[in-house]
């Protein structure tokens, strides 16, 4: 038990992951950051990225995030982030209903339903390009996706 840490991961939806971690690697804004158990205490933003967990037991897990701010304490790592999602829960259905709102709320022109279309969609490139990079990861490894 002392190779792992808990780490949580929280976001406006609510919590995307909770449970001991091996390792993790975070999208800061100063680049990338690997945590592993025993790591010193710390506190830094998050940019738009994916955070790759290696879980104590089961497959690496991705969660695409869009900022936010990560927290390293006694063996504890907390994530609070503008926005996540799990890889696994990532579908082109769900993108391109995302588009279709927003393009939907642009037509409308009112500036409130623009601005949370524009946002959601955001948030659906942002899981998109997740979607893509972890289509390309698993084909360069030659995992049928």
């Amino acid at each position: 038990m002392a190779n792992v840490y808990k780490l949580d991961i929280l976001s406006p939806e609510g919590t995307t992951f909770s449970g001991n971690v091996k390792q993790a690697t975070f999208p800061t804004t100063s680049g990338l950051i690997t945590i592993l158990a025993g790591h010193t205490a710390l506190i830094t933003t998050l940019a738009q990225g994916d955070i790759e967990i290696e879980p104590e037991t089961g497959e690496k897990k991705s969660i695409a995030i869009s900022g936010g701010f990560l927290e390293v304490s006694e063996n504890m790592v907390s994530v609070v982030a503008d926005f996540a999602v799990r890889s696994e829960d990532i579908d082109d259905d769900l993108i391109e209903k995302a588009k279709r709102y927003a393009d939907e709320q642009k037509k409308k022109k009112d500036n409130v339903n623009t601005e949370m279309a524009e946002r959601e969609l955001q948030k659906a490139i942002l899981a998109l390009k997740v979607l893509e990079h972890n289509k390309l990861k698993r084909k360069s490894k030659g995992v049928k996706y």
